[in-house]
């Protein structure tokens, strides 16, 4: 081998690896691109508005402040520019965000000594885990990206460039900023440094938000903290609700963070002092404490709400793994018998595999081609849920994600009930408008379980639990 090309191996290496991940990111996004679940549409409906009209909202008539990940909107929005498609738009961002998270973990890998298998390891896992896919055009493979970067910034001792990961991953989902602090307070960047560099990045679109949009958090914070589904199932017991459901997809997401809790008590009873046991114990010490913090705060259990969990324990694990020739074995079998259930769910998919919504992805396609024409320019309250019914009738369909005056009520209530919380919530809706109303409606959406179709304008919906029922439009 000459010179010149072994010089350029790292290169050459960095290079094949971006091209095998791009390749498989591809793949797998149109296995899944006609499963995707209601709230990505919701994110797709922003991302359109932005970038056609430069409108922050789901509907055009109104605008609003549902959209958790405002990082996710505007990469989304800045690619549905040029693509002009929202789906493919998906596509591109999380073939992007794969390819970014291999490359940060091969230059961790790079750093701490370990074996070049690190990437390939950690994003296999995650590429073909079945609830993370189920999730796809959300932020999550976004934040496993933006995770990756920290532990890499974070090894290196790179405090601005840490900073400035931090402040996007924060961009990324508000609630990440749980697995921020823990990632600094056990890799310890220069503290000023990064706070001024996370600041710099975060503050221009919180203080933009708190102020034009009246509020500098999402509207979400009030719309799903302290949300039931039943007495028996909140946030921490969440996955054995799915796994009653959807017991071997759930099984197969969640073996990886039992991987990743194993290898975070070992690294904390043994105390090994090299960077990449720090760099392992920072993002298993993050999930976990982002996990902790779900269940304090009593949310529903969402099965994205999990991804932060997944992600940073799988990265413990697989930090852990590539140093055994065993481990990284069983680690592939594990990733092989993800991808099975995977391809078994369909190819491609017609429904994410791990999934909440009262409709299959294509149901709620056809029912908003069917309204358009049905309810012309009139508003139309939806049935509960809204993303993809709003962004395929691109008309005004109206509930607390896309009409403000339906949430200010809620707000008011959870600021009634005094202390910390309702003054924190105050300071945040201080500059909103609360004389909004709600949109006055000419037409409801009602869902109604295990009743079939039984005359015009009704549709069929395959409901997650109820099974077959219909939506109807009432007048």
């Amino acid at each position: 081998m000459s010179a010149a090309v072994t010089r350029r191996l790292p290169q050459i290496r960095s290079l094949g690896l971006s091209a095998g991940v791009a390749v498989a990111a591809t793949a797998v996004f149109l296995l899944v691109s006609r499963a995707l679940i209601d709230d990505a549409y919701i994110t797709m409906a922003y991302a359109r508005n932005l970038a056609f009209h430069l409108h922050w909202g789901m509907i055009a008539d109104e605008a609003a402040n549902s959209a958790t990940s405002p990082l996710n909107v505007i990469l989304l929005g800045a690619i549905t520019v040029v693509v002009r498609d929202g789906v493919v738009a998906v596509g591109v961002l999380f073939v992007g965000a794969t390819v970014l998270a291999a490359h940060w973990l091969a230059e961790l890998a790079a750093d701490t000594g370990l074996p070049r298998a690190l990437p390939v390891v950690a994003m296999g896992t995650l590429l073909v885990n079945p609830l993370l896919l189920s999730t796809v055009g959300l932020e999550p493979y976004l934040t496993a990206a933006l995770l990756a970067g920290l532990l890499r910034y974070g090894v290196a001792r790179r405090s601005v460039a840490f900073g400035v990961v931090a402040g996007l991953c924060v961009l990324a989902r508000p609630d990440t900023a749980v697995v921020v602090v823990v990632v600094a307070l056990v890799l310890r960047p220069a503290w000023l440094r990064a706070i001024g560099a996370a600041l710099a990045v975060t503050l221009p679109w919180y203080v933009f938000s708190w102020f034009a949009l009246g509020s500098a958090l999402p509207d979400t914070l009030v719309m799903k903290v302290g949300e039931v589904w039943s007495s028996a199932h909140e946030f921490w017991n969440g996955p054995l609700l799915y796994l009653t459901i959807f017991p071997v997809a759930t099984a197969l997401a969640f073996l990886p963070v039992l991987a990743g809790l194993a290898a975070l008590v070992g690294l904390l009873v043994v105390r090994p002092r090299q960077p990449w046991a720090r760099a392992a114990v920072a993002a298993g010490l993050g999930a976990v404490g982002h996990y902790g913090a779900y269940c304090l705060l009593h949310t529903a259990p969402y099965h994205w709400y999990y991804a932060p969990l997944i992600i940073g324990t799988t990265f413990c694990a697989a930090i852990v793994a590539v140093r055994s020739r065993w481990a990284v074995v069983a680690a592939a079998g594990l990733a092989c018998a993800a991808l099975v259930v995977d391809l078994q769910h369909g190819v491609p998919w017609t429904r994410a595999a791990i999934s909440t919504n009262w409709a299959t992805a294509a149901e709620y396609e056809r029912m908003g081609a069917n309204l358009r024409p049905l309810v012309g320019t009139a508003a139309v309250e939806s049935p509960g849920e809204i993303g993809t019914l709003a962004y395929y009738c691109d008309c005004t369909i109206v509930d607390a994600f896309s009409d403000r005056g339906h949430v200010i009520a809620a707000i008011e209530a959870r600021e009634q009930a005094g202390g910390l919380g309702a003054a924190l919530l105050r300071l945040n809706y201080l500059h909103l408008d609360r004389a909004q109303a709600p949109r006055p409606v000419e037409f409801r959406l009602r869902y109604e379980a295990h009743e079939p179709p039984a005359g015009p304008d009704q549709w069929p919906v395959d409901h997650w639990v109820d099974g077959r029922g219909r939506i109807v439009l009432q007048r």
